[in-house]
């Protein structure tokens, strides 16, 4: 008998393929193993894509999963970080693609693509599914199933809008991310990166010769016999340790701390005694499960990017701030790691992972979003023409380099689009000609 709790819908135990430019269709696995594996096409010019460098996938995400991995391209370490943007099934339908799937058919898709790249993360990986309400308890399961229960690591709720919608029963204004982890959250906080510290919070009460500082309760909890002492501030009180407290080192530390000048007392000197901690000995900062639109952006952000990036092309309808990716990826990656995205849309999570110094795997099915956003957006980030987003945080100039691979769908075929030859010309059109350069040396 098993603990193990079970998402079930019709069609499961069936693989979910793409068919066609836009379609699904099930399939028995038995069939599928069956099938070739999906093999990539080279459509941009320049050396052909090796282990190691950034791509640009047009094609489903399943295929692209599979063809890159048959060809190595996911490299020897693997994959450090997943983000998921699927659309969210919410019954409309936006500019650049319809959200209107059948709940089983969603589900497949979502727990599909998800199995195929589970193999390919590395023991220090994470997975972040972003999501709003409408599959998000359906999505929790699917992610258990696939990942275990217990690689579960926090829900992260995003403010993605900050004005009111009156027409509704209440006015929604975020979104839900889920960070799953398979090695375990325990694991994977030890290799996870802590937030950054604000210089700004950094202040010099007292004329420190070492510069501004910043200050932190000089106690400890719970009752230490050798933490429990006298202390005399400057104005000749003497204080103990509050009930249930201790201090947070013995007399010893504390007397060598007070003759270092590390000790500051509030209130004129009559305050309890508070630890100085200048820049470098600041710890980073465990990260929040609320994210607010000060800190990363809100959707309105990311539309005003793109708006600058394309001023003559149609308003992109669900764009994501490249302050809420760059987060998300400096928690999850260092430099020179790989990142993906299967759902890449107008490009931002490869956009962010080029200016941070990632390598970057992202996948966009439609070759119409490819050819109008994803690809010339990625273009200007290399040639150093985005002046916005985190280009000035991350003092980003331009460089670096990446191909753009075709994967067909498993079933159908993508009318005009079927072969790599379909999709060269208005690709080289961008990249200014078959000649081009898809990148220069990376700005260091």
């Amino acid at each position: 008998m098993t603990d193990a709790i079970e998402l079930v819908w019709p069609n499961k135990e069936r693989l979910l393929v793409a068919s066609g430019a836009t379609g699904y269709e099930w399939v028995d696995r038995s069939r599928d193993s069956d099938a070739p594996f999906a093999r990539t096409e080279q459509v941009s010019p320049g050396p052909e894509a090796a282990p190691g460098t950034s791509a640009l996938v047009v094609g489903d995400g399943l295929d692209a999963v599979d063809a890159l991995g048959g060809a190595g391209l996911f490299g020897p370490d693997g994959v450090r970080l997943v983000y998921i943007d699927p659309p969210f099934n919410t019954g409309k339908s936006f500019n650049q693609y319809g959200d209107k799937l059948a709940s089983p058919m969603w589900l497949s898709m979502l727990k599909d693509r998800l199995t195929a790249v589970k193999p390919h993360l590395r023991p220090d990986a994470s997975v972040w599914l972003h999501l709003d309400d409408s599959e998000l308890h359906r999505a929790r399961a699917v992610m258990d199933e696939v990942f275990g229960v217990s690689s579960f690591v926090a829900s992260v709720v995003w403010q993605k809008r900050t004005t009111r919608e009156s027409r509704s029963a209440f006015s929604s204004n975020h979104d839900t991310i889920l960070v799953y982890a398979p090695a375990g959250a325990k694991t994977w906080k030890a290799s996870r990166n802590l937030l950054v510290k604000d210089d700004a919070t950094l202040r010099n009460r007292d004329g420190d010769p070492r510069g501004p500082w910043a200050d932190a309760p000089f106690t400890a909890p719970g009752y230490r016999s050798a933490q429990q002492y006298p202390i005399v501030t400057p104005s000749g009180d003497v204080i103990h340790p509050p009930r249930g407290r201790s201090w947070y080192a013995t007399e010893g530390t504390y007397l060598r701390l007070l003759a270092e000048d590390r000790i500051w007392f509030p209130k004129s000197g009559s305050g309890s005694p508070r630890l100085k901690l200048f820049a470098h000995q600041l710890r980073g900062l465990v990260p929040f499960t609320v994210w607010g639109s000060a800190d990363v952006g809100a959707n309105d952000d990311a539309k005003r990017h793109l708006q600058q990036l394309f001023p003559e092309s149609p308003l992109f309808d669900t764009p994501k701030p490249e302050e809420l990716l760059e987060r998300i990826i400096h928690i999850g990656s260092n430099v020179g790691e790989l990142v993906v995205d299967l759902f890449a849309g107008s490009g931002t999570t490869p956009a962010v992972a080029h200016k941070m110094r990632r390598r970057w795997i992202a996948v966009e099915r439609n070759a119409k979003t490819v050819v109008d956003f994803t690809l010339p957006r990625l273009k200007f980030v290399v040639d150093g023409a985005d002046p916005g987003g985190i280009t000035g945080q991350v003092s980003w100039a331009g460089g670096g380099a990446f191909s753009v691979l075709h994967v067909a769908p498993r079933l159908g075929r993508l009318e005009g689009l079927s072969s790599a030859a379909g999709l060269r010309l208005p690709i080289g059109s961008i990249l200014g000609g078959p000649e081009a350069s898809l990148g220069r040396p990376l700005a260091s």
